[in-house]
């Protein structure tokens, strides 16, 4: 009995010895704090600091508005400005997530559709408080309603709440601008992949924003979102300027550009240091120009309220968006070791 013990301590030995010899040992050599640089230096913080230079100049020019002024420069720097919050609008995270008293940046200043009922009674009420407002009340496009529905100005009222709403989006993201002077530096530093390391903060905002750009800029406007029987025109981004494929495709850049890293390390180069990442980036890459020519097939006129239902250029769109979604996902997150923290709903 002792021998056969013997014998097998032996082979539990040598079994141990081979597989130490033999199996692959994994070693972590990416650089993540280079990796974070990157997205500090050359995306986050010149980001917020264009958006700051913007909202800062479309306060300026809604507060010189008046009753008679024209209003097709206030358009622009509304434009201009809408466009640069888009390309932070993955950088929901830091200085930009839910504080005490107030939502995360995107929910603060984007959130859409709005609710233009409540929206024309605080106005006609002659007291609109933007720091009382629901959120589906103000923002950029509580303020795209105001510029560019006709209906919507011609009082003292319209004007003063165009005012106030113009100065809290300015207020919110310099904030955010500002707290990212003090964020820097340790959102550097905390370089691990784990829950709350800023890796998997960025990999999650990200995630979320491309989840908002297919689930609600395009399948619940068309009626595509589970439980749903028909189209809701209302709930497109843009209604009333008219720019959604402009915004979208804007939205679709950012999101690429992120995955991309661009000229420095970015997620892309992170999954072409792990095993099975180069077949990732080539199934990735050859999914986003999928996008990209689905993108060519649509047009403005596709988010008309008597288009949108049933449209089969939006719907190839968000098909391929969809298709995307396992790669961006899944598959990233399981090669990278991220883990998801938040829950989508996407069935996926």
């Amino acid at each position: 009995m002792k021998n056969i013990f013997s014998i097998g301590l032996l082979s539990l030995g040598f079994l141990l010895s081979c597989s130490k010899s033999t199996d692959p040992e994994v070693v972590d050599t990416f650089d993540r704090k280079a990796f974070l640089e990157n997205y500090a230096d050359s995306f986050i913080i010149p980001g917020f600091q264009t958006l700051s230079t913007q909202t800062t100049l479309l306060n300026t020019t809604i507060n010189d508005l008046s009753l008679t002024s024209d209003l097709s420069t206030a358009k622009q720097n509304w434009m201009v400005a809408y466009d640069a919050f888009l390309k932070v609008t993955l950088y929901n995270f830091g200085p930009a997530e839910e504080q005490v008293l107030t939502k995360s940046l995107v929910e603060e200043v984007a959130t859409f559709p709005i609710n233009t009922q409540a929206l024309n009674t605080a106005i006609n009420s002659g007291n609109f408080q933007v720091s009382s407002a629901a959120r589906d009340v103000r923002g950029f496009l509580a303020l795209e309603y105001l510029l560019y529905n006709e209906s919507a100005r011609g009082s003292d009222n319209w004007l003063e709440a165009a005012k106030a709403i113009a100065s809290n989006i300015n207020e919110r993201v310099s904030g955010v601008n500002t707290g990212w002077s003090d964020y820097r530096d340790s959102f550097v530093s905390n370089d691990g992949t784990s829950a709350g390391s800023s890796t998997s903060a960025m990999y999650n905002e990200f995630l979320k924003s491309f989840e908002a750009l297919k689930n609600f800029k395009l399948g619940l406007p068309l009626g595509l979102r589970p439980g749903q029987t028909a189209a809701l025109p209302g709930n497109v981004e843009s209604p009333y300027s008219a720019n959604n494929l402009t915004f979208l495709k804007t939205h679709f850049q950012t999101l690429k550009s992120f995955w991309n890293g661009n000229s420095g390390l970015g997620f892309k180069n992170y999954l072409l240091t792990v095993e099975g990442g180069e077949a990732l980036v080539n199934s990735t890459e050859l999914q986003i120009k999928e996008v990209d020519t689905a993108f060519l097939n649509v047009s403005e006129a596709d988010f008309e309220p008597n288009n949108l239902d049933g449209n089969q250029n939006l719907i190839s769109l968000h098909t391929e968006l969809q298709k995307l979604t396992r790669f961006f996902k899944s598959e990233m997150s399981s090669l990278l070791g991220i883990a998801i923290t938040f829950s989508s709903g996407d069935g996926d």
